[in-house]
C-alpha cells in the first residue's frame, strides 16, 4: 500500500463508545486520503478499454497439508472469450497478480493466434498488469480464448484477501481447514487472471478441485456434474453465472461446513451455511434473511428468483472475515460475529447490527449486483443504497428495532462528524490507485451516500423514491452504471409523478450535481425577528476546524423544514421551501417562541441560532424536554458540540444549553453527547486532575440515566432501552461510577464464584443445578459489557485467567469479543502484557488482532506505557501476526492509536523508539504523524481546560464533586 494514507485522526477511538462505527465492507480505520501528493501517472492503473471479456472458466485445483512441496497452493487454469471492440488492437492488457505464470495462448476457432515472438508476455506487477502482445490484429467483435495457466498460494487468513484458508475446531477438539474467496474490490486477480474492474462484466464458470474429504463445497451457483480423480480428488464443475463483475465470484471448500438453517419454501431455498457445531443456531439470521428477501422481491418488482436460473441465495457464517459482510451474489460471506446469534448470548447492539447488514447485503443483490458502479469512484451508488435500505427497508419489516431512528446516529451524525474536514472528497470522486479505491470504501460512500439518498426521499416522496430504484434496475440491468444513469432514473420517476412542482424554478438535477460531485455540507444560519416573524436564512459550508479558510462558496440547496413551540410538526418531513440560495427570509408567526430547523435531522446539514434563539431552545429544553421530539434533541447536542469545537459557540454557552442532559434518558440524545463528551475528555487525558473534574461534572449528568435504567433487564423492553442501558453503563463504569463499578465487580464475582461451583457439580460451564444461583450463571447480555469489563479491571489474575478459559471455550464470537474487551482491561502490567502476547496468536483471529490492541489502551488510562513496552519489544511479531501488509493495514492502526493514549513522556520515549530503529519500516511516517497528532490535542487540552471546567462548573445545576470525593469513590470501587 502506498503512503498517500493521511490520518485525520484517531478516529477508531472518536466512537469508542460504539460497537460498529465503520461501513460493512471495511476492515479498517477510516483515514483520508491526500490526494495532492497522488502519482501523476495514477490512471495508468486504470485497464485500457479496448478488449473486453464475455465469459470465463476458472480450473482451480487447490491443495491443502496434503502435497507436501506446496502445502496450501492452487494451481490455475483460465480460459477467457474476449472481444476486441476497438480497430488495431495488438496488445491484450488484464490483471494478475498471481505467483508464477507458466503459460499463455490466444486461440480463434481451435487456431493459434501469433504472438509477438520478441516479446509475448509481459508483467508489471506495479499495476498488477499483464500484456500480451500479438503479431496481428484482434479483428472486432470476434470471438478469441485466451488461455493463461498459472500457479499461486493460498494467502493464511483473511486479511490479504484473494483465495485464503481459515481454521476452526469441531466438537471433537479437531481443527479444521477451510478455503475461501474475499475479491471485493480488486482481489479477483489473486485468484485468476481477469479484468478486475467492476464494468468488465462477463460470465463465469467455476470447476474447482479438491481433496474428496472436503466435502463441504458451495459457489455462486449450484454445482452442474462431478468429476472423481483417482478416488481421493473431486472436480466440482459449477453452472454459469450471471454477467456480473470479477469481485462478486466466490466459493467456499471445507471439510465439514454445512447447511446449519434454511427455508425450501423459497426458490432458490434460502440457506444459512456454517461449520458443523453452529448447527441450530442461526435461526434468527435465516428469519430476517427469509422476510428481507421477500421484502426487496416486492419493493423492486424484480424476484430474487427471476435473476438467474443457477443463482443460490446462500449466506456463509464464516469463523473468519476481514470486514463485516461481502456480497459475493449468490453466497454472501459474512463474520460469523453477525450471523451465530442468541438472545441469551448476544449483546443488543450486535443483534441489532446484525439484522442491518443482512439486509445491507441483500439488498446489494439489486444495487451492486445487477447493477454496478462503473468504477469505484462510483462506490456511492452501490453502498449508498444498501446503507438506506439496510436501515428504512428494514424497518419497514422489523419495526421492533426502531433502525429509521437508528439512522441518524449510524450515518447521519457520522456523515456530518467526517465530512467537516477541509480534506474531505464529494461521494463522486476520482481513484485510481487500490489504496485510493480501498479508501473510498469509507464514510462518504456509505453514511454521506446514505443521508443523502433519505434527504431525497424526503423531497420526492416515498413513492417516486421507489419507482426510482425500479426504473434504474431495469433500464440498466446486468450493467455497469455512473452517477448520470441513476440521475436519469430520478429525472424520470419526479416527472412522472411532479412530485416536485410545488418549489418553483427548483432545478433537481443541480441539486444532485451539487451534492454529488462537491464535497462538505452547509451550516444553516438562522436570525429570527420574534416581533415580526421574519427568520432570517444563510448558509455557507461548515468546517470543523475554526481555523479552515474555504477556497470557493458552494451553496448546498439543502430542504428547509422547522417547527415551533406553536406548531411542533416535527413530523412533517416535506420541505416548506429548498434554499439553493445563499439567503433567503421566511416567515412565522410573530411570537417570541423557540424554533427548530430541520425537522428529525433528515437533512444533512447543521444549524445555528441567534442567541435570543438558543436561549428560547434552552430553556424548552431544560423545563419541558418533551414539548420537542428527541431526534431534534439529539441534533441539539450532535450540533452544539461541533459549533463549540468550530469556534462559533463558546462552551459556556453551549453547556447552558447542554444543561438538559442532566435529565435525559434517551439513547439517541445520550449517543452524540457520549461522543462529544469523549472528545473532550481525551483532550485532559494528559492533565488527570482537571479531567477528573471533568469527569465528575459528566457523572452528575449521568446519574439520572444510570438511576433510570438500573442493573436489571426485562423481557418486555425494546432493544432500544437495553442498548442505552448498555452505553450508559459501559461509559459511567469507565469514568469510574462509584455505583456502576461496585455493581458491576460485585456481579462479575458471584458469576465467577458460580461457574466454580457449576463446573465441579455437573460440569457444566453454563448453567447451574441450585436454581437459588441461577441468576449468577450468567451475564444478562444488558449489562455484560460492563460486568466483563470492570470485573478483569478491577479484579486479580485469577479473574483475569476466568476469562481467558471463557473465551477459549465459549462457541460465540460475539461473546468472545466482549471477553477480549474485558481482558485489555488488566491494570497488571504482567496481566497486560500476557494478554498482548495473546494477539500475536490463534487466541484471537486475525480480523480481531488491531481492535484487541486497541483495547489493551480503552480498558484503563494507565496501560499505555505497559503498550508501548509490549510493542517495542513484539514489533517484529506484530508485523507477521497482525498481517502488516493488508489493505487493512493493522500495525499502521495499532500504532497510531498508542500515541493517542501516551502522555509527553511516553510521546518522547515513543519518538526516539522510532527514530531510531524504525525510520526505514511501513509504519513510520504514519507513527510519527499520529505523535504529532497527539501533541496537538495535548496542547489542545492544556490552552482549553479551563475553559472548559469553567463552562461545565456554570452548566451544572448540581455541585460537582470534588477532586478529593471522586479519589474517594475509585477507591471504594476497588472493594468486590
Amino acid at each position: 500500500m502506498s503512503n498517500l494514507f493521511v490520518f485525520l485522526g484517531i478516529v477508531l477511538l472518536a466512537h469508542t463508545h460504539a460497537d460498529h462505527p465503520l461501513p460493512y465492507e471495511r476492515d479498517f480505520p477510516e483515514v483520508n486520503f491526500d490526494f495532492s501528493v497522488a502519482s501523476r501517472n495514477a490512471a495508468l492503473y486504470r485497464l485500457p478499454q479496448n478488449v473486453i471479456p464475455v465469459e470465463y472458466d476458472v480450473y482451480l485445483d487447490l491443495y491443502f497439508d496434503e502435497r507436501t512441496d506446496r502445502p496450501y497452493s492452487y494451481d490455475g487454469k483460465v480460459d477467457i472469450v474476449i472481444q476486441a471492440v476497438e480497430e488495431n488492437v495488438q496488445q491484450i492488457v488484464l490483471h494478475a497478480n498471481v505467483d508464477t505464470i507458466h503459460s499463455v495462448s490466444l486461440m480463434r476457432n481451435n487456431i493459434p493466434h501469433p504472438l509477438n515472438v520478441a516479446n509475448p508476455v509481459q508483467i508489471r506487477p506495479e499495476y498488477h498488469f499483464i500484456i500480451i502482445n500479438l503479431d496481428e490484429d484482434l479483428e472486432v467483435a470476434v470471438n478469441y480464448t485466451l488461455t493463461i495457466e498459472y500457479e499461486n498460494e493460498m494467502n493464511e487468513g483473511p486479511m490479504k484477501r484473494g483465495i485464503w484458508r481459515g481454521w476452526y475446531i469441531d466438537d471433537n477438539g479437531v481443527e479444521r481447514v477451510y478455503a475461501t474467496t474475499h475479491f471485493q474490490p480488486y482481489n479477483a486477480r489473486q485468484a485468476f487472471p481477469c479484468w478486475d474492474e467492476p464494468l468488465f462484466k462477463a460470465v463465469f464458470r467455476l470447476h474447482i478441485s479438491r481433496p474428496i474429504n472436503y466435502s463441504g463445497v458451495f459457489s455462486n451457483t449450484g454445482i452442474e456434474y462431478i468429476r472423481l480423480f483417482e478416488n481421493t480428488r473431486v472436480q466440482d464443475n459449477f453452472f454459469a453465472t450471471p454477467r456480473m463483475s470479477s469481485y462478486l465470484v466466490t466459493f467456499l471448500v471445507s471439510e465439514t461446513f454445512q447447511v446449519i438453517a434454511q427455508d425450501t419454501t423459497h426458490n432458490p431455498p434460502i440457506r444459512i451455511i456454517g461449520r458443523s457445531n453452529t448447527v441450530g443456531m442461526a435461526n434468527r439470521t435465516l428469519e430476517l434473511t427469509v422476510k428481507m428477501t421477500e421484502f426487496f422481491d416486492e419493493y423492486f418488482e424484480i424476484p430474487y428468483s427471476t435473476l438467474h436460473p443457477h443463482l443460490f441465495n446462500d449466506h456463509v457464517s464464516s469463523p473468519d472475515w476481514a470486514s463485516a459482510g461481502t456480497e459475493n451474489w449468490g453466497m454472501v460471506s459474512y463474520r460469523e460475529l453477525y450471523m451465530i446469534t442468541s438472545p441469551r448470548e448476544t449483546l443488543m447492539s450486535v443483534e441489532h447490527y446484525s439484522a442491518t447488514l443482512i439486509s445491507h447485503e441483500l439488498a446489494h443483490k439489486w444495487f451492486g449486483n445487477l447493477i454496478t458502479c462503473y468504477w469505484w469512484s462510483n462506490t456511492w451508488i452501490n453502498e449508498g443504497f444498501a446503507s438506506y435500505f439496510g436501515y428504512i427497508a428494514t424497518n419497514e419489516v422489523f419495526g421492533t428495532y426502531e433502525l429509521d431512528e437508528h439512522f441518524n446516529n449510524r450515518y447521519l451524525q457520522t456523515s456530518l462528524s467526517f465530512d467537516s474536514s477541509v480534506s474531505t472528497v464529494p461521494m463522486n470522486h476520482e481513484v485510481n490507485t487500490p489504496a485510493e479505491v480501498t479508501g473510498h470504501f469509507g464514510t462518504i460512500s456509505y453514511s454521506k451516500a446514505a443521508a443523502f439518498l433519505r434527504m431525497t426521499v424526503s423531497m420526492i416522496t416515498k413513492e417516486t423514491f421507489r419507482k426510482t430504484c425500479q426504473y434504474f434496475l431495469t433500464d440498466n440491468a446486468y450493467e455497469a452504471t455512473n452517477q448520470t444513469h441513476l440521475l436519469n432514473a430520478f429525472l424520470k420517476a419526479i416527472s412522472e409523478d411532479n412530485t416536485l412542482s410545488a418549489y418553483q424554478h427548483f432545478n433537481f438535477t443541480n441539486y444532485y450535481n451539487i451534492w454529488v460531485n462537491q464535497p462538505g455540507y452547509p451550516i444553516l444560519n438562522v436570525d429570527i425577528d420574534h416581533t415580526t416573524g421574519d427568520m432570517s436564512l444563510s448558509q455557507e459550508r461548515f468546517f470543523i476546524s475554526s481555523s479552515a479558510t474555504p477556497t470557493e462558496q458552494v451553496t448546498y440547496p439543502i430542504p428547509i423544514t422547522y417547527s415551533t413551540e406553536s406548531s411542533p410538526t416535527f413530523g412533517n418531513l416535506t420541505p416548506v421551501y429548498i434554499m439553493d440560495v445563499p439567503n433567503i427570509v421566511l416567515t412565522k408567526n410573530p411570537g417570541e417562541e423557540w424554533v427548530i430547523f430541520n425537522n428529525l435531522q433528515h437533512g444533512h446539514y447543521r444549524v445555528n441560532y441567534d442567541e435570543r434563539t438558543w436561549n428560547l431552545i434552552a430553556d424548552a429544553l431544560y423545563n419541558n424536554p418533551n414539548s420537542t421530539h428527541y431526534l431534534n434533541r439529539a441534533q441539539i447536542v450532535d450540533d452544539v458540540f461541533a459549533l463549540m469545537r468550530s469556534g462559533r459557540m463558546s462552551y459556556n454557552f453551549g453547556f447552558q444549553i447542554l444543561k438538559f442532559l442532566r435529565t435525559e434518558v434517551n439513547y439517541h440524545v445520550w449517543d452524540p453527547a457520549i461522543s462529544g463528551y469523549t472528545w473532550l475528555r481525551n483532550r485532559l487525558r494528559h492533565l488527570p486532575e482537571k479531567q477528573a473534574e471533568f469527569d465528575a461534572f459528566i457523572l452528575s449528568y449521568l446519574e439520572h440515566a444510570i438511576e433510570y435504567y438500573g442493573y436489571e433487564t426485562s423481557s418486555s423492553e425494546s432493544p432500544t432501552h437495553t442498548m442505552t442501558r448498555q452505553i450508559i453503563l459501559h461509559f459511567a463504569c469507565q469514568i469510574g461510577h462509584e455505583g456502576c463499578v461496585r455493581e458491576s465487580r460485585h456481579r462479575f464475582v458471584a458469576y465467577r464464584n458460580n461457574q466454580f461451583v457449576c463446573a465441579e457439580t455437573d460440569g457444566s460451564s453454563s448453567e447451574c443445578v441450585n436454581d437459588s444461583t441461577e441468576i449468577y450463571s450468567w451475564v444478562n447480555i444488558g449489562v455484560r459489557r460492563n460486568v466483563y469489563v470492570i470485573g478483569v479491571k478491577e479484579g486479580t489474575d485469577v479473574d483475569f485467567e476466568f476469562m481467558v478459559n471463557l473465551a477459549n471455550t465459549t462457541n460465540y464470537a460475539n461473546d468472545q469479543l466482549e471477553m477480549l474487551r474485558a481482558l485489555g482491561a488488566a491494570k497488571d502490567p504482567l496481566l497486560l502484557t500476557r494478554y498482548l502476547e495473546l494477539t500475536l496468536t490463534k487466541f484471537v483471529r486475525s480480523h480481531d488482532k488491531a481492535n484487541s490492541f486497541t483495547y489493551a489502551l480503552l480498558g484503563n488510562q494507565e496501560n499505555a506505557n505497559t503498550v508501548l513496552q509490549f510493542v517495542k519489544n513484539h514489533i517484529d511479531e506484530m508485523r507477521i501476526a497482525y498481517v502488516e501488509d493488508s489493505p487493512a493495514r493493522p500495525v499502521h492502526t495499532c500504532l497510531s492509536n498508542l500515541a493517542a493514549y501516551l502522555d509527553g513522556a511516553g510521546l518522547q520515549e515513543y519518538e526516539a523508539w522510532l527514530h531510531s530503529t524504525q525510520s526505514d519500516s511501513a509504519q513510520y511516517a504514519t507513527a510519527i504523524s499520529a505523535i504529532s497528532s497527539a501533541r496537538a490535542n495535548m496542547q489542545w487540552g492544556t490552552t482549553n481546560a479551563d475553559t472548559v471546567l469553567a463552562a461545565a462548573r456554570g452548566g451544572s445545576t448540581k455541585v460537582v464533586m470534588s477532586l478529593a470525593m471522586l479519589l474517594i469513590m475509585a477507591t471504594l470501587a476497588l472493594v468486590a
